[in-house]
């Protein structure tokens, strides 16, 4: 069977944009299938990491087309002072003329994201490319949900049987419910939106509220997972011997809408005098933040920025505490980051500030993997942290001891291929 995935994100880019289907694709190869990904050359990228090119399986071919890249523009006018925004595009007073023009354009002018103006290469060889080899499915992914509107053409001109996959929500989805554009876009993203969820054969979300809020009934919910090659869960189940200092460690983004300084608080007053050790990894802390921990936690953090994926699971199993943010917006309860799932596969302790009763929240109670507050609970934080460092001091394991592999990427694509075979035999 012939698969042709149509991503914006793909190695060399790196972080949690490109998880998700370079977990999948060894195993689609495995199953038999034939893909083909079409993906950009020299994309407005997060991140870069090098190493994950030699993940992606030889079998798979890969077309690379250009694109028009905003980053060029940015730097132009704000003089390489600030980085490109990324999962946060918010307006305040502290931003430039320049920079706020810049973002009310992209907020209200350019819909539904930046990238899409990569959509006219991309459409151009997605059609010569089909025309010659034709597939059984064509499956774009989103963010960026630009990319999904090739799809949508695609099955207007071809007849092509088409698959959307959704890695976050498309109007519910934080930087613009935080950030509302103008009514008039709105109504676009909206109108956009539902005729994708409704045009294609079939759509794929990582989470039941983002189910809940697509308009169509062609649905299924599929997790990214982790990897259980890179983090087989024997190994991790072990318990090493007892380190010297205690370990805090947030790996990933800093994006709006998290508490990152009531976390910081709590944590400084969990450990007033105590050896600790609080870590941020893969992130560019602002100046704000990088002042509190000065005042708070003197001498006691760490802050490395962007580093390889095999290092972040590296530093997820090196830690006594994991730390997870779930953002405050409407809609924050269908949050599922690729993280979660790698936090869970490390089997140690995770404690999360944010809303409750989200999905994060009840996957964490449901392997019984660590807590969750509220920002108005940090006293029960503060206790919680400190029933953990009296447990490690003396000796005891902080690791979970309750199975996630049901929730590896491996078990979680055979769903999808599942889903795959069942379209294929009805139509």
């Amino acid at each position: 069977m012939r698969l042709l995935l149509i991503t914006y994100y793909f190695p060399p880019c790196g972080g949690s944009t490109v998880q998700r289907w370079l977990k999948w694709l060894p195993i689609l190869v495995e199953q038999g299938f034939e893909v083909t990904v079409l993906t950009t050359k020299d994309g407005d990228y997060p991140v870069y990491d090098e190493s994950l090119l030699a993940e992606i399986p030889p079998e798979v071919t890969v077309i690379r087309t250009k694109t028009f890249k905003f980053e060029k523009i940015w730097k132009i006018f704000t003089g390489n002072k600030r980085p490109i925004p990324y999962g946060n595009i918010s307006k305040n007073k502290e931003q430039n003329l320049i920079n706020r023009i810049l973002i009310w354009i992209r907020l209200n002018l350019i819909i539904p994201d930046i990238r899409k103006f990569w959509n006219p290469s991309a459409l151009k060889k997605a059609i010569d490319y089909l025309r010659i080899t034709p597939v059984d499915y064509v499956i774009t992914t989103g963010p960026p949900h630009s990319t999904h509107l090739i799809g949508l053409k695609l099955k207007k001109q071809l007849k092509i049987k088409w698959i959307a996959d959704w890695r976050d929500p498309w109007t519910s989805i934080y930087y613009l419910q935080l950030n509302p554009p103008s009514r008039i876009s709105c109504f676009w993203h909206k109108k956009l939106e539902t005729k994708v969820a409704q045009t294609a054969d079939w759509n794929v979300v990582v989470s039941e509220h983002l189910a809940s809020q697509l308009p169509t009934n062609k649905i299924s919910v599929i997790y990214s997972g982790y990897d259980d090659k890179k983090i087989p869960a024997p190994v991790i189940a072990q318990t090493k011997e007892k380190e010297t200092t205690f370990k805090l460690k947030f790996i990933g983004n800093i994006t709006e809408g998290q508490r990152l300084d009531i976390l910081i608080q709590i944590i400084a007053k969990a450990f007033p005098d105590e050896d600790i050790e609080l870590s941020f990894i893969g992130t560019n802390l602002s100046e704000e933040y990088r002042t509190l921990l000065q005042n708070l936690l003197p001498g006691r953090y760490v802050c490395k920025n962007f580093i390889p994926h095999k290092e972040a699971l590296q530093e997820m199993q090196d830690s006594q505490v994991l730390l997870l943010l779930i953002n405050y917006y409407p809609g924050a309860e269908g949050m599922l980051t690729t993280k979660l799932f790698e936090y869970l596969a490390s089997y140690n302790k995770i404690l999360c500030l944010g809303p409750h009763n989200s999905e994060a929240e009840k996957l964490i109670n449901r392997y019984k993997a660590g807590k969750c507050f509220d920002i108005n609970e940090s006293e029960d934080a503060i206790e919680y942290l400190r029933n953990l460092y009296s447990l490690w001091h003396s000796g005891k394991t902080l690791k979970n001891d309750i199975e996630v592999t049901e929730l590896s990427a491996q078990n979680q694509v055979l769903k999808l291929i599942d889903l795959i075979h069942s379209l294929n035999s009805q139509s």
